[in-house]
């Protein structure tokens, strides 16, 4: 049984030595999301908002990957009875800072959101946000995220922006490419 856990540990430590954000590689994976936001006095006017957010891209070189994000948020404003949802296309641009070897990298990740929103009526929604934050490499392949968030929307026929900061946490898969 040691014999087994050691060789458990020894395999954990080897395997997380390198990530795989090299060029040619693939990114899968996604996050989910919680933001809350308050308008004015009172109670009634609390919002809070679920994302969950699917991706996957390409490096384009080491280090630098762009891809592909869906967005699907619920939100539910506390003085009403119903949820309502929107949903986005957001292609993004991913950065990472750290040398490739690094088990723990800081990344930065960049998106321009377009779809739209809504309860009975929808309406078009366009949107920019930045996240950035650790990516923890639990594996060479699979990475632990935890990410700060901007989102700064703008709804069709509406002249103010929606901004919201917010947290997420994701996984992220690596695939392919060199190693």
């Amino acid at each position: 049984m040691k014999k087994v856990l050691f060789a458990a540990f020894l395999t954990v430590c080897a395997t997380g030595a390198f990530a795989q954000i090299n060029k040619g590689q693939w990114l899968v994976g996604g996050t989910v999301g919680f933001n809350s936001q308050k308008f004015g006095d009172g109670d009634e006017n609390k919002v809070s908002m679920l994302n969950i957010s699917p991706n996957g891209g390409y490096f384009f070189m080491d280090k630098l990957a762009a891809g592909l994000r869906l967005d699907f948020t619920s939100t539910k404003v506390k003085s009403e009875d119903d949820a309502y949802s929107d949903f986005a296309v957001a292609p993004f641009v991913r950065y990472y800072f750290l040398p490739t070897t690094e088990k723990v990298n800081l990344f930065l990740d960049g998106s321009y959101g377009f779809g739209s929103a809504g309860q009975e009526d929808k309406t078009n929604q366009s949107y920019f946000a930045f996240v950035a934050g650790p990516a923890v490499f639990l594996s060479p392949s699979v990475a632990l995220e935890l990410g700060i968030g901007y989102k700064s929307y703008k709804y069709k026929d509406i002249d103010d922006r929606d901004n919201r900061f917010g947290v997420n946490v994701g996984f992220q898969v690596h695939l392919g490419g060199k190693k």
